[in-house]
């Protein structure tokens, strides 16, 4: 019997990976799952960092086992990570603190993070690094702003901060190239990725975005997957497929739709 428990130490963007992750699984074949998201809107690694160390009581902790997300609100990442064996435990970056994911000084506790982590856990456990997105150029996020809109110009720095500073911590096991997959499905006919400039649509980014992670994380092929969220035709679906796919092949780079 085919089983996985993952949680993810994120935010709003953890959110949207997750979202349809279930029913991915289930459709891969998982018979027994258990996943997890720490949510706190925005939260950078340094305050992921911040809320571990001091044991706080402040996100909002949704788990699933296959039948729907449950929410118990005032749940440390202490106690979560405790809970249960996690297989794997995903830490999302985000801006929360007016950090920059293009600066490497978001990213100076990710190993004391890591190692905190790795503590509270099982021996067994693997952790991933969930690289982040991009808003639209016309989106008034103070990240985009602070880039005029050149969303490819942060991709750019994104990517060299990832392989420069994040990889040679050498402290995950994992990059989920989430930001890639994006990427490349703004190169295909998808009309939207984004539902409001910043945050991915609930049908097909939510989708692809799942598609990447289970792909990055457990090396599945998702080729022939047969479930997609409701809203998501046929070449929405393999556009979504595409995109993770090539996302996991070249993780620091954008490939180009056929569709």
């Amino acid at each position: 019997m085919k089983e996985i428990k993952i949680l993810s130490i994120g935010n709003s963007f953890s959110q949207d990976t997750m979202e349809h992750l279930a029913e991915i699984l289930k459709s891969l074949g998982y018979e027994k799952l258990k996943l997890g998201n720490l949510y706190i809107g925005g939260c950078s690694i340094n305050q992921h960092y911040d809320k571990i160390e001091t044991n706080a009581k402040k996100y909002e902790y949704f788990t699933n086992d296959g039948n729907g997300w449950i929410c118990t609100p005032e749940t440390s990442s202490v106690d979560a990570i405790k809970s249960d064996n996690w297989d794997w435990i995903s830490i999302q970056p985000g801006t929360g603190d007016g950090s920059r994911v293009t600066d490497p000084e978001s990213y100076k506790n990710l190993p004391k993070l890591c190692e905190k982590v790795r503590a509270l856990a099982n021996e067994n456990v693997k952790l991933a690094f969930t690289m982040t997105w991009f808003g639209e150029p016309s989106n008034e996020h103070p990240e985009m702003v602070s880039y005029n809109g050149d969303q490819l110009k942060m991709y750019g720095l994104l990517t060299e901060i990832i392989q420069n500073t994040v990889l040679p911590m050498n402290c995950v096991d994992v990059i989920t190239p989430m930001g890639t997959a994006v990427q490349n499905a703004r190169t295909s006919s998808l009309e939207a990725v984004c539902r409001d400039g910043y945050h991915l649509t609930f049908d097909t980014g939510r989708y692809f975005a799942g598609l990447t992670f289970v792909k990055a994380l457990l090396g599945e092929n998702i080729d022939n997957i047969e479930y997609s969220p409701e809203g998501v035709d046929e070449k929405a679906k393999k556009i979504a497929i595409e995109s993770a796919n090539n996302a996991i092949k070249t993780p620091f780079s954008i490939t180009r739709s056929i569709y």
